[in-house]
């Protein structure tokens, strides 16, 4: 009988084990052009994922400095990591509403103490002021729309969008199905959610403190990834028609990825982020 229920619970242990299909990560390499210096500039990236985590390295303009973006959909933050300085800093919701907070506060302050300013002095004084307060950028008008224009690009068949601002197009995504490229659609809900993440942070500031930084970080084709349908392999930024730069995707496969491939490296400080004012 114990032979009989042992070989029993060895069928059933193996249909629960082929029922469930292993997890693996994807990890793709991007190439991107900078087409403004001379001669172009390439910097090659990885982006790794794996359920609702993400990371991905942040070009580095050619400073040879070497910084990641990883995005932990579960906990709905996002991990700067610095390695030069060897140290990282957290940006989760709570911290985008206090900051929003603070940013809102300093610039009504700014405001009501413009009041009792003279004239002549005011000019000063609110230069004095943006110093110590960046002052609010306006946000351009963003559309996604797509194209009826199809083509091979990087090896993958692909139809094109354009990402207008203020209706002028500021970049162009050639668009692949998930299937086409390896392992793409068992993370695109975690490029969504880093998506959807960005965007209401963009929605609570788009200056102050973090607003280069979210800009710079923002303004690229996975912040678009709620509104098309597949995976953007070709991203090209243009600047008043111009190319600016150009990202490829060249590779992509299955890895197995540890749970410390998502965190910031043992022995690294972390940082607070800067305040309005400070």
């Amino acid at each position: 009988m114990k032979t009989i229920m042992k070989t029993v619970g060895a069928f059933l242990l193996l249909g629960v084990l082929t029922a469930v299909p292993a997890l693996a990560g994807v990890v793709f390499e991007v190439e991107t052009t900078d087409h403004h210096a001379s001669p172009p500039r390439v910097e090659t990236h990885q982006m790794s994922a794996e359920g609702r985590q993400l990371k991905m390295g942040i070009d580095s303009g050619g400073r040879g400095s070497k910084s990641e973006v990883i995005f932990h959909g579960d906990r709905r933050e996002v991990v700067i990591v610095d390695h030069d300085e060897k140290s990282y800093f957290v940006i989760d919701e709570k911290t985008v509403k206090e900051l929003a907070a603070q940013i809102n506060s300093a610039m009504s302050q700014m405001e009501e103490a413009l009041k009792n300013v003279p004239e002549s002095q005011r000019a000063m004084v609110q230069e004095m002021m943006k110093k110590r307060m960046p002052q609010a950028a306006a946000r351009p008008v963003i559309e996604v729309r797509k194209t009826g224009e199809r083509a091979d690009q990087a090896g993958y068949p692909c139809v094109k969008y354009e990402v207008l601002h203020d209706g002028r197009v500021a970049s162009e995504l050639w668009v692949t199905a998930w299937d086409n490229v390896k392992g793409s659609e068992d993370v695109a809900e975690v490029f969504k959610d880093m998506a959807g993440f960005f965007h209401d942070m963009m929605e609570a500031f788009t200056s102050g403190p973090m607003g280069g930084f979210i800009s710079e970080i923002g303004d690229n084709a996975f912040e678009h990834m709620s509104q098309i349908d597949g995976f953007p392999v070709v991203t090209r930024q243009l600047d008043d028609g111009q190319l600016e730069s150009e990202t490829t995707l060249r590779s992509a496969e299955r890895r197995a990825l540890a749970p410390g491939d998502f965190e910031p490296p043992a022995g690294y400080k972390r940082k607070e982020m800067a305040r309005p004012g400070r």
